[in-house]
């Protein structure tokens, strides 16, 4: 019987620790989880060079013109694509585009081949976009707001997400 009451008491106190374990198990993943999250929560804004005419235009119009057709007042000609930071590329696919990297490469294929016109530019160097951008003035691009913050000779037009 001391013995039965022996491995009793330790069963237990292997069920102790294993639910502790899994305790501590839930509430690292959850940590790590509010902490992805909170990396892609970050602001994305449109912006253009410090001396462009572009002013504030709608979220349907920015997907417009990042699927290459026409800016309805025709003063924006140009998109430039953001490559340098990838969470902000995918934030914009995701909250302006509503669409993956592959279904929007797919989306440009096709209206080239269908319509004709040209590939959106892709920029992988903030310093890049920086030139671009002051040598076309009528030319928008995107990035999170802390780098466009931080840049010189850009404007913030809007914020997208």
């Amino acid at each position: 019987m001391f013995s039965r009451l022996n491995i009793f008491k330790e069963s237990m106190n292997k069920k102790i620790s294993i639910s502790f374990l899994i305790t501590v198990l839930v509430l690292m993943l959850t940590h790590a989880v509010s902490a992805f999250a909170d990396a892609e929560k970050s602001v994305g804004v449109l912006v253009a060079a410090d001396s462009s005419p572009v002013h504030k235009i709608s979220i349907l119009e920015v997907r417009r013109l990042y699927l290459g057709l026409p800016s309805s007042d025709g003063l924006i000609k140009e998109t430039v694509i953001n490559l340098a930071d990838p969470v902000a590329y995918k934030n914009f696919l995701k909250n302006v585009m509503h669409m993956t990297d592959n279904g929007y490469r797919r989306k440009i294929v096709k209206r080239i081949f269908r319509q004709g016109g040209r590939k959106v530019n892709e920029v992988e160097n903030i310093s890049e976009i920086v030139s671009y951008l002051e040598e076309h003035p009528y030319a928008v691009s995107f990035m999170a707001e802390e780098t466009a913050k931080k840049t010189k000779s850009i404007k913030v037009v809007q914020v997208l997400w």
